[in-house]
């Protein structure tokens, strides 16, 4: 047996375990897919969030995609890959991606699941918050590009725009 099969057997579920037990102590609802995969919903400013949770046995990885109610034209594929670039450019954790057949634009990061189980749901707690901000932070620049024709920085540069002071 090798050593990721060893890995693999020690501890197949780990990440979604944590998972799991960080979702009842918050009053999280987690639906399990066929798949093996965990997914829940949040509801955000700008539309619900699908969160998914995959677990990588053999790399004792949790990967987290935090997927956005948009799906974007075809015709955007341009100015969305460029905003996508202009976004991640920008990024310390995590990346920007579009969900291949529902081309709908997503937050993803993996995260490295050794350590205690404790230190793990609070870093795991983080990332999703992480994920929502980040989503809600760029919604209306893939708006901007998508549907608007706007070019990449200029997207950006609106969707991150703050209003100060009171009409």
């Amino acid at each position: 047996m090798n050593f990721l099969e060893q890995v693999q057997a020690a501890a197949p579920d780990y990440g979604l375990d944590i998972l799991e037990n960080l979702a009842e102590e918050r009053g999280w609802v987690l639906e399990h897919l066929s798949n093996g995969d965990l997914v829940m919903e949040s509801a955000g400013d700008n539309c619900t969030y699908s969160l998914q949770f995959t677990w990588s046995a053999p790399y004792q990885c949790l990967h987290l995609t935090c997927s956005m109610d948009m799906c974007l034209p075809q015709a955007a594929g341009g100015a969305v890959n460029d905003l996508l670039a202009t976004i991640n450019s920008k990024l310390w954790i995590g990346h920007f991606a579009v969900m291949a057949g529902f081309n709908a634009p997503a937050f993803r990061h993996t995260i490295m699941m050794n350590g205690t189980s404790e230190h793990k749901a609070r870093e795991l707690e983080d990332i999703i918050e992480i994920a929502l901000g980040e989503c809600e932070r760029f919604y209306a620049a893939f708006q901007f590009a998508a549907f608007h024709n706007m070019p990449a920085q200029q997207a950006m540069d609106c969707a991150l725009m703050e209003c100060v002071g009171q009409a």
